[in-house]
């Protein structure tokens, strides 16, 4: 029987308090019990590593605390570096690493993100077994390091293990239509960017410890500064009913833009929200047969 198997029998991961509300346009904490997991101890995580393909490891540069330059740029990709050396070294070089099909590569920690659901649609509505694209992702950087303004294509649930940080996260509503189009699209976090007025509309910042959790809202933006030590996070993403029914939208309306026509935002008129997520199949086939009619879409 594995570790994970035995954990399954002993604790929950998750913890809400009893069961919570469904999720919503804005960040709320609960809390989990990953810290201290097997699956997240320093020869564990260079296994991982050693097991992952290269390109499924993304390695950053970061910019630290108080030497920033307020823009919360994403770093320079190092391509060269070898991973487990630059996790060995984040205490003395400052980096960010992603690591990426974690769950594909994995099975104990594609069983870890199957317990985790299963814990999470018990403790929060609107997650059951209807939820797709479900993924896991890894973050290990260094202390004091500025993480970049981004958003993501998805829903998440973004869990500290170790070392502690702040989130920042803003109103998805602050994004333009197009760019939430084409986050959408090429689920390129890069398309987002920070702008300075977006800072009058930030939720209030949360912290966040070891064994503490934060639900980060449908394509919401958001950006991370680390505290003194090392980073350990993993961000369990998913997508749902209701998420789904937009991202259509929003994938219709792209296709739209692309023939000079403009479409009307997701929401605005539910009736023709409707006719739009009916369009959503024939747009996927002819995108894969007829390549060349595929929107193009500058990253």
């Amino acid at each position: 029987m594995s570790n994970i198997s035995v954990q399954r029998q002993v604790t929950r991961l998750v913890e809400g308090g009893g069961r919570l509300g469904a999720l919503s346009e804005a960040p709320f904490k609960i809390k989990n019990s990953l810290a201290g997991h097997p699956l997240f101890e320093d020869n564990r995580l260079k296994r991982l590593l050693r097991t992952l393909p290269r390109e499924q490891v993304e390695i950053r540069a970061v910019q630290l605390l108080g030497a920033d330059d307020g823009c919360y740029r994403r770093g320079e990709l190092l391509k060269g570096a070898d991973p487990v050396d630059v996790f060995e070294r984040l205490a003395e070089k400052p980096s960010w690493m992603l690591l990426h099909e974690s769950w594909i590569h994995d099975p104990e920690y594609a069983e870890l993100m199957r317990q985790y659901i299963r814990d999470l649609s018990e403790t929060i509505a609107g997650v059951d077994d209807d939820i797709s694209d479900l993924g896991c992702w890894l973050f290990l950087s260094s202390g004091k390091c500025v993480v970049h303004f981004h958003a993501d294509p998805d829903q998440s649930f973004l869990n500290q293990i170790r070392g502690s940080k702040t989130v920042f996260v803003y109103p998805t509503k602050i994004l333009p239509e197009l760019t939430v189009e084409r986050l959408v699209y090429t689920g390129n976090q890069g398309v987002v960017t920070y702008e300075p007025e977006y800072e009058a509309a930030m939720f209030p910042p949360v912290p966040l410890g070891p064994g503490e959790t934060v639900f980060l809202p449908l394509f919401a933006p958001h950006r991370v500064i680390n505290d003194g030590g090392i980073s350990v996070s993993i961000n369990l993403g998913f997508q749902t009913r209701e998420s789904r029914r937009r991202r259509n939208v929003h994938l219709v309306n792209l296709e739209m833009r692309g023939l000079g026509l403009r479409p009307s935002p997701f929401n605005l008129r539910p009736a023709v929200d409707s006719v739009k997520q009916r369009m959503v199949l024939a747009i996927h086939a002819k995108n894969k047969f007829f390549r060349s009619l595929r929107p193009v879409v500058p990253l």
